[in-house]
């Protein structure tokens, strides 16, 4: 079975954790799952013991498949965060050209509709505000405001071509906008399932620990691997 399977059979139980009971992991979840890992192993020779104990047995059965699941939900998770990490740094590559060429934009436009009231008026209105969002707005807005009136911009010799660059150049930067804010990290939805996944992984290993470090308390080498 694939991670992928283990995922798909404990999604169920994963989404039903609820959320004012998350944990989130405080360390890397590969030295985790690692260790669950092993606790299943070293578990696994003492099942007699712990079931005789009260323990549920099927607890141990369950490591390994819920820590594929959260392998699943991990590798997902950094997919979504990588992606962010990488749309940020390419904004802050490309956002100060953008901004410098709408900035151009609006000055070619407030020259060539100077004798043009109404149509200005648009003009200083794009100009308002600038954020990143604005900034975004603006070029497709300028794109079709220049589109609709090109005479007054033909005469100053202004290349139409620029309208096609900041409409392609508003889409492309809105895309990496969208991507490098994403949704804040703990409210993105790929990372909340990922740490739904751990809690319940961390429970069942929780639990297992309990009871081994309680019928193990006379045996130091059984009870130090109990330990986290």
């Amino acid at each position: 079975m694939n991670y992928q399977d283990d995922f798909e059979l404990w999604e169920e139980a994963i989404v039903n954790v609820p959320l004012n009971e998350i944990k989130t992991p405080t360390e890397p979840v590969k030295d985790f799952v690692a260790r669950v890992e092993t606790l299943a192993k070293d578990a696994n020779e003492d099942r007699e013991v712990l079931a005789g104990a009260g323990m549920d047995e099927q607890l141990i059965d369950d490591l390994i498949p819920l820590s594929g699941a959260l392998r699943y939900c991990q590798a997902n998770w950094m997919s979504v965060y990588e992606a962010q990490e990488e749309a940020t740094l390419l904004w802050r590559e490309q956002a100060p050209l953008a901004f410098e060429f709408r900035d151009e934009l609006l000055h070619d436009f407030s020259f060539a509709y100077r004798d043009h009231s109404d149509i200005l008026k648009k003009v200083m209105r794009i100009r308002e505000g600038g954020s990143k969002a604005d900034m975004v707005q603006d070029l497709l807005e300028l794109a079709v405001l220049g589109a609709k009136y090109p005479e007054p911009l033909n005469l100053i010799n202004f290349d139409l071509i620029k309208l096609d660059k900041a409409r392609n150049l508003s889409r492309s930067m809105a895309e990496l906008l969208a991507t490098a804010n994403g949704e804040a990290d703990e409210g993105n939805e790929t990372k909340v399932l990922r740490d739904k996944a751990f809690t319940l992984l961390f429970e069942k290993d929780s639990t297992i620990r309990e009871y081994g470090r309680y019928v193990f308390w006379k045996n130091d080498d059984k009870r130090s691997r109990y330990f986290r």
